[in-house]
């Protein structure tokens, strides 16, 4: 799968949840048919991941009939439950050699295959420390290498406790965009806050779903990205108003207008003005960092506000080669929907007008 297929971040995905058993009371039999927990009430926003997982033999519940969804995870529980998910050969591995994790024990196979795929690391002094407490920060690190989320850090850091040069920064950034988790707050993460059981659950089903639907979004984005960069021509009364080309080797949408007036105008006919993209599901265009426009409810209206804002950036250049009025790398970015996955993709673009 390509990276341009996890660029987008996701809205519509069910729950799920994955957790290993904590050694307190005999875990239910692998076989036993799971509808529910005792513990796990429909309301329970963890409740369908649970019951997901749990009937796909990824997790287990307890001979009490409950699930125990706030009971916090180990390392070694964790690596269980990711390496189920990930469907990894926990048989044929290789001893990554951490002092305090060997072949006698039940855990061996599944941290070693995490190991041994580059998903989970010891620590300096030679361990893995199965029975640690899983942190937020370290599950997103996982996740965002293990199930190759992308990271379309368009957004600023919004958490106060997560420091930029953090080293699991990224990797939360990534998770919050692909809406694998959230902060606690709107404004705090709190990395080193322990993964419950419910929580991983939640984290895992969504980071399968998203691998599930990135095809989705990757033949949508295709199909924009064809609309948007095909190079086109407007004429009137057999004149060239206006152009767009596309150059591959910069990435960026050059669009031109050889008349103030109708050449401005005739620019709506072409690129990410195109009518063709409501129907593959874009729903806003965002210019640089202004408020979305929706151009579905009234296309033209929503024409003449992306022209306008457009046209509102150019200024005059000392060097008029390629226009009297010039807009280099100007952001635009699409907005939608395609089968309930919401999406975005973005386009750099050099406006030139010649009055």
């Amino acid at each position: 799968m390509n990276n341009s297929a996890r660029k987008s971040f996701l809205t519509a995905l069910s729950l799920s949840v994955a957790a290993g058993a904590i050694v307190v009371a005999a875990p239910a039999p692998a076989d036993a048919a799971v509808t529910s927990f005792k513990d796990v009430g429909k309301e329970s926003e963890h409740h369908d991941a649970i019951i997901n997982l749990a009937e796909r033999g990824i997790i287990q519940g307890f001979g009490d009939g409950t699930f125990r969804p706030g009971a916090e995870l180990t390392r070694a529980q964790a690596s269980k439950i990711l390496a189920l998910s990930l469907g990894l050969n926990t048989t044929n591995v290789k001893n990554p050699g951490f002092k305090d994790v060997n072949e006698k024990q039940w855990h061996y196979g599944y941290v070693v295959a995490l190991a041994n795929a580059g998903y989970i690391n010891g620590f300096d002094d030679g361990t893995f420390r199965p029975d640690a407490k899983m942190t937020r920060a370290e599950i997103s690190k996982i996740l965002d290498l293990s199930y190759k989320l992308p990271l379309e850090a368009k957004l600023d850091n919004p958490f106060v406790d997560v420091s930029n040069s953090a080293w699991y920064a990224d990797h939360i950034r990534s998770l919050v965009e692909n809406k694998v988790t959230k902060g606690r707050t709107a404004n705090t993460y709190e990395p080193n806050a322990n993964v419950t059981r419910a929580q991983i659950a939640s984290f895992v089903v969504r980071s399968e779903n998203f691998e599930k639907v990135a095809q989705i979004v990757d033949e949508t984005k295709a199909k924009i990205r064809s609309v948007v960069l095909e190079n086109g021509i407007v004429e009137k009364d057999g004149k060239k108003v206006a152009e767009a080309s596309f150059d591959p080797e910069s990435g960026t949408l050059t669009m031109t207008a050889y008349d103030l007036g109708e050449g401005i105008k005739a620019i709506q006919e072409l690129g990410f003005f195109s009518d063709k993209l409501p129907a593959l599901g874009v729903t806003d265009i965002r210019i640089v960092d202004n408020d979305l426009i929706n151009v579905v409810d009234n296309r033209a209206a929503a024409k003449q506000k992306v022209q306008d804002e457009m046209v509102w950036l150019l200024k005059e250049p000392s060097d008029k080669s390629n226009g009297d009025l010039v807009a280099n790398n100007i952001k635009v970015t699409l907005f939608g929907y395609s089968e309930g996955i919401e999406f975005w993709e973005y386009f750099n673009v050099n406006l030139r007008v010649f009055k």
